[in-house]
């Protein structure tokens, strides 16, 4: 079985694959949904200080580390 650890435990310039999200705080579920990070989907960590910057498809996101905490994924 996979490795599961949070996206903010990822290195710049890897690809990672969301297993599921997290949240404490439904603000950051929807945000997060809202933003097209979703189970299953492929993101290319392209920065992660003093943001995490993400790529989703043709799409570039940044977050907070208190929201990126609640991206679970395998690398």
């Amino acid at each position: 079985m996979a490795h599961l650890i949070p996206i903010v435990r990822c290195k710049k310039n890897t690809m990672v694959h969301v297993v599921r999200l997290l949240s404490t705080s439904g603000d950051h579920l929807r945000k997060l949904t809202a933003l097209g990070v979703l189970p299953g989907v492929k993101i290319e960590i392209l920065q992660t200080y003093p943001a995490y910057v993400l790529k989703i498809g043709y799409t570039q996101i940044a977050l907070d580390y208190e929201i990126a905490k609640n991206i679970i994924v395998v690398p």
